[in-house]
C-alpha cells in the first residue's frame, strides 16, 4: 500500500476528468497510481468527457458545481458526504472557492496548485510587455493587464478568496517556480511533485525530419512566436502542428494535425527534429516539454517560469518573445542532425533521472503520509514540510542557443 500498509479511502476533486491537456492526462495518472496502490479511490468532477475512462473499481461521482470558476455553494449536492466518508482529499483544478475551502477544512486535504489563478488575477504572472510581474496583486498593479476596473475588482476579489480557501490544506506543485510564487503570495513551503514520465528505453537513431509545435493554441502559449521563428529560419525543415485553438487559422504554412491522443502525440514528438516551445507567460511547469526530451527529442524552449524543472539538458533556450533567438536554433538544429540526437539523448537521461515512476511517486507518497498522520506539516509553514517532498533536483547547466 505503501502510504499506510493499508487500504486509504481517497477522493480526489477536479473541475473535470479530460484527456486533453496536459493537467487531466497528470490527474489520471495520479488517480491510476493510488488505484494500482491498492487504495480505495472515488473522483468527484464537474464534469466528466469522452474518452476519460478510470481504471477499473475507480468510483466516478459528478458534482457539477465543481466546474465552477467563480464561489458559489450551488450544485455541490453531495460534496459534504463524499468529504466526510473521504480519509484524504487531494483537489487538482477546483477553482471554486466554496469547494475549495469546504476540502481544506476537512484537515486532510492536498491541494495541487496547477497554474497561476490561487494567486494572480491577469496573464499568468506576465505583464502586457512579455516581462514577468514580480508584484503582489492590488488594484493599482494589476490595472497594466486589467484595464476595465470593475473587471479587475472582481478577478482580485476572486483570487483571493482563492487563496484564503485553501489555508490548511498541504499545497503541491509541480515545479519550484511554483514554489517560490506561492511563498510571494503567503502561502510557503508547498511540496515540488512532477508529473511522472517515463523516459524510452533507448537513445534515438533517426534525428527526423520535421519540427514540431504542440498544446493549446492560444495566445499566452504562443504558437505565433513559433510559427514566425521557423519562418524566419527560412523554413529549413517542415513544420507540424499537434493542437487546437483559436489561433491555429493564424498558422500558415505548417501542417496541421489537430488534436492527438496521447500515444499518438507521443510517435510525433519522437519522429520531430526537435520540438518548439515558446511562451508569452510564465509557464507553470510545461510537461509537453518533458515528453519530448522523454524520446529523446531536444527542445527549443522560452526560458519562463517552470520550465527550469527540465530545461538543464536536451534543450537550447531562448528568452521568451526572441523570435530570433528561436530562429537560430531552428537553423542549427536543422543544420546538424548529430546535435539535435546528442541533445535528445541528454534529455532522455534527464527524464530517466528525475520524473521515472521511481523517482517521483514515492514523493507524493510522503505528502500524502503527513496529511494522513496529522503531521503540522499540512498547513504551509516550510519549516514543518515532510523530508522528500520538496524539490531535490540540482540545477542543470542549461544550454542557449
Amino acid at each position: 500500500m505503501g502510504v499506510t500498509g493499508r487500504p486509504v479511502r481517497i477522493l480526489y476533486l477536479a473541475d473535470r476528468l479530460s484527456v486533453r491537456g496536459g493537467a487531466d492526462l497528470h490527474l489520471l495518472d495520479v488517480i491510476r497510481w493510488a488505484a494500482e496502490r491498492g487504495h480505495r479511490v472515488t473522483v468527484a468532477c464537474g464534469r466528466r468527457e469522452a474518452g476519460a475512462v478510470p481504471p477499473p473499481g475507480v468510483e466516478v461521482v459528478t458534482v457539477r458545481g465543481l466546474a465552477a470558476a467563480v464561489a458559489s455553494g450551488a450544485r455541490l449536492g453531495g460534496l459534504d458526504a463524499l468529504l466526510d466518508r473521504a480519509e484524504l482529499v487531494h483537489v487538482q483544478n477546483v477553482m471554486n472557492p466554496v469547494a475549495l475551502r469546504a476540502a481544506a477544512a476537512t484537515g486532510r486535504a492536498v491541494v495541487t496548485v496547477q497554474d497561476h489563478r490561487l494567486f494572480c488575477p491577469g496573464p499568468g504572472r506576465t505583464l502586457p510587455g512579455g516581462a514577468p510581474c514580480r508584484e503582489l496583486p492590488a488594484d493599482g498593479t494589476c490595472a497594466a493587464c486589467l484595464a476595465d476596473a470593475a473587471y479587475r475588482e472582481r478577478m482580485l476579489a476572486l483570487t483571493a478568496a482563492r487563496l484564503k480557501a485553501v489555508r490548511g490544506a498541504r499545497l503541491v506543485v509541480l515545479s519550484r517556480y511554483m514554489a517560490r510564487e506561492l511563498a510571494a503570495a503567503g502561502h510557503p513551503g508547498a511540496a515540488v511533485v512532477p508529473p511522472v514520465v517515463e523516459a524510452v528505453p533507448e537513445r534515438r537513431r533517426d534525428a527526423g525530419r520535421a519540427f514540431l509545435l504542440g498544446g493549446r493554441l492560444v495566445r499566452h502559449k504562443a504558437p505565433l512566436d513559433g510559427v514566425r521563428a521557423w519562418e524566419l529560419a527560412g523554413r529549413p525543415l517542415p513544420l507540424r502542428v499537434a493542437g487546437e485553438g483559436p489561433l491555429a487559422a493564424a498558422l500558415g504554412g505548417v501542417e496541421h494535425l489537430g488534436w492527438l491522443d496521447r500515444e499518438a502525440l507521443r510517435r510525433e514528438l519522437g519522429r520531430a527534429r526537435a520540438l518548439l516551445f515558446p511562451a508569452r507567460w510564465q509557464e507553470p511547469f510545461g510537461i509537453l516539454g518533458v515528453e519530448a526530451l522523454g524520446v529523446g527529442t531536444p527542445v527549443i524552449v522560452a526560458d519562463s517560469g517552470g520550465t527550469e524543472e527540465w530545461s538543464g539538458a536536451g534543450c537550447l533556450r531562448v528568452a521568451a518573445g526572441d523570435v530570433a533567438a528561436m530562429a537560430e536554433a531552428v537553423r542549427r538544429l536543422a543544420a546538424d542532425p548529430g546535435l539535435a540526437l546528442e541533445l535528445g539523448e541528454a534529455g532522455r537521461r534527464l527524464v530517466a533521472e528525475r520524473f521515472a515512476p521511481a523517482a517521483v511517486w514515492p514523493r507524493l507518497e510522503a505528502v500524502y503520509r503527513e496529511v494522513l498522520s496529522g503531521s503540522p506539516g499540512r498547513g504551509s509553514s516550510p519549516a514543518s514540510q515532510a523530508p522528500g517532498t520538496t524539490a531535490s533536483v540540482p540545477d542543470g547547466s542549461p544550454g542557449r542557443a
